[in-house]
């Protein structure tokens, strides 16, 4: 049996704790890029009244935009 202080099991509780919490962010910064990543490859921005708008993948590459109605071609937008 391996013995343990108090204090040692002190430390080894709040070093557990410590790598959950760091691993739980690694996650959701790596899931919030993957989304935006995303956002982008389906955002398509007009040119005319600046409107951001999403369509489906499967859609044509040239659409309508919602708001002014202008023909908008499907493409990245850019980092910000």
């Amino acid at each position: 049996m391996i013995r343990v202080g108090l204090s040692e099991l002190i430390v080894i509780v709040m070093l557990i704790g410590v790598c959950l919490v760091v691993t739980l962010w690694i996650w959701t910064l790596w899931r919030d890029r993957r989304r935006e990543v995303h956002r982008r490859r389906i955002a398509i921005q007009c040119r005319i009244c600046n409107c951001t708008y999403a369509l489906p993948k499967k859609s044509p590459l040239v659409s309508n935009c919602p708001s002014c109605g202008s023909k908008n071609q499907r493409g990245a937008l850019e980092p910000i």
